[in-house]
């Protein structure tokens, strides 16, 4: 700063803390799969470094001897058990992964779903949501072949009951691939579109739609098989399976989470901050739910050939 021809410098205190006053912080994490019986938790608590680097941590933050209870309106109620997972190499924690579980709770399509966690110190975390609808795919509305006769894209449609919906629909090419001698399943998701970003191809996702219907254009599904054995000459030992449709559909919690931290993903978007999104009472965290439905979708053989790959489906 410069006044009156004098210099003043000003400097910052050393004891400034940039965290502010640190405050324990409880996480509860949760998303309800209500197509599946088996269920997973985790909580964790907040914790500060030295360096402002959070890689830096070496003391796993995961909270053990917690109940974690979770049930239906109608009073049906699971405890999920805490468990153990052996980390991969080269993890920053050298201790198991923690987590809690149950095989015993699958909740009702339109439900209202709650969770409690309460922990070994009294904190007790709770939250509540409502299960999506199921949904019905539209034979009317879906092609049953690719590629389809006379058009230049492919579609399908559902329907709903529930008001409000969101969805996150992928397709997937399924195959078999020769690996030592051993037929491995795999799948190749199909983008929206493709890119070209500093001389690479890079696929572009779709976002969460309210719509009940999908198409995919012909020239994407062509590239995308070509992708799918990019860099392998032996194009023959993939053997093409079918296209499987998945459709998510999201319940308020996970819609609004989506779209909150989703956002500025795309290789053209740049995220300044961080998005903090929680739904738990007590606490921080996520507890959502989604149902997956999927449906088939033949290819054709001669498409296939074409790409010098083998129909599995003959």
């Amino acid at each position: 700063m410069i006044c009156s021809g004098t210099v003043l410098f000003y400097s910052c205190n050393e004891n400034l803390n940039p965290y502010g006053e640190f405050k324990d912080q409880y996480v509860l994490s949760c998303v309800v799969r209500a197509d599946t019986s088996f269920q997973v938790a985790y909580l964790t608590n907040n914790y500060v470094t030295q360096d402002f680097n959070a890689y830096s941590n070496t003391v796993d933050p995961a909270i053990k001897n917690a109940t974690i209870r979770i049930w239906n309106g109608d009073d049906t109620v699971a405890i999920m058990r805490d468990t153990s997972i052996a980390r991969p190499a080269g993890s920053s924690y050298l201790t198991p992964y923690s987590a809690y579980y149950t095989k015993n709770f699958k909740p009702s399509p339109n439900s209202v779903i709650s969770i409690e966690a309460l922990l070994p110190n009294g904190k007790r975390l709770t939250s509540t949501s409502t299960v999506p609808s199921s949904i019905r795919f539209d034979a009317a509305n879906t092609d049953t072949l690719v590629p389809p006769a006379n058009k230049s894209y492919f579609k399908y449609a559902w329907n709903t009951y529930q008001k409000n919906p969101v969805f996150i629909t992928r397709v997937g090419i399924y195959y078999l691939k020769d690996e030592n001698n051993q037929k491995v399943r795999h799948d190749y998701i199909v983008p929206l579109s493709y890119t070209d970003f500093n001389g690479t191809r890079q696929p572009v996702y779709p976002s969460p739609i309210s719509t009940t219907g999908y198409s995919v254009d012909m020239g994407v599904m062509n590239t995308a098989m070509k992708m799918l054995s990019d860099g392998d000459s032996n194009k023959s030992g993939y053997q093409i399976l079918a296209c499987i449709i998945e459709v998510l559909s999201l319940d308020v919690n996970l819609s609004v989470y989506y779209n909150a931290t989703a956002r500025g993903t795309d290789i053209y978007s740049v995220k300044l901050d961080e998005t903090d999104y929680s739904n738990i009472s007590g606490g921080l965290g996520m507890f959502g739910i989604y149902i997956k439905n999927q449906h088939a979708i033949r290819i054709s053989s001669d498409y296939i050939r074409s790409f010098g790959y083998t129909p599995a489906l003959q």
